[in-house]
């Protein structure tokens, strides 16, 4: 495997084993926010996210304009992986995985991020709770954030021409990712109408199976 892809693994997979099965109900959720009291969410809550809901058309739109949208998963019950092609930038791939499953409060953000920074990355300011960036190979950038507003860790990855675009789809992606629009996007995956949610609905679940993370379409092959 690549390096590159070996990162991102190793910081998604980290944060969901940084995690225990008995912590308590808003493990890895800021004590000031709405989302404390959630209770959790069935075994299977991650595989209801959808990448339509957590980043929906409008910005979507702005951050990746004539891009298509596929989504897959590494696994049954990872977070979603949205991948983005255009047909007028053929050699461009851009990757979008979530995972949200919580994780400890008293985990120092530095510590997500170590697998990046140690790899010779560096941190990017005022996006998220923390972030950081690195170039795998050339012509590659993928960035990391926290999300400030849940639990989640984003990771995009862009391959190809204009790879400074990460940032931005970082920073597009984490002002799409709220309470609300992680609430949203298990009910659309259910096909429950929003109205008819529960009155803790508007929150997210405290606890959401990993987000895979898999090799681009188009990315240079890993080895065995």
């Amino acid at each position: 495997m690549r390096a590159g892809w070996g990162v991102a693994l190793m910081l998604v997979l980290g944060a969901c084993r940084g995690s225990s099965p008995g912590a308590p109900e808003d493990a890895g959720v800021p004590p000031s926010s709405e989302l404390a009291a959630t209770p959790p969410p069935s075994p299977g809550a991650a595989a209801s996210l959808g990448c339509e809901a957590l980043l929906p058309a409008d910005p979507r739109e702005l951050a990746l304009p004539g891009f298509t949208l596929t989504e897959d998963r590494a696994c049954d019950s990872c977070g979603p992986r949205c991948s983005f092609r255009s047909a007028a930038e053929p050699g461009t791939t851009v990757s979008l995985a979530y995972n949200c499953k919580p994780r400890d409060p008293s985990v120092d953000v530095r510590d997500l991020l170590a697998p990046t920074l140690n790899a010779g990355g560096v941190e990017v300011p005022a996006l998220g709770r923390g972030a950081a960036r690195r170039a795998p190979i050339p012509g590659m950038l993928q960035v990391v954030a926290w999300d400030d507003d849940t639990p989640c860790v984003l990771v995009v990855t862009w391959l190809g021409k204009g790879s400074e675009r990460a940032v931005d789809v970082m920073r597009t992606a984490l002002q799409a990712t709220t309470a609300t629009s992680v609430a949203e996007a298990h009910a659309l995956s259910a096909n429950t109408p929003s109205g008819s949610l529960p009155d803790d609905g508007g929150t997210p679940p405290a606890s959401s199976e990993d987000a895979g993370i898999s090799p681009l379409p188009g990315a240079p092959p890993s080895p065995p």
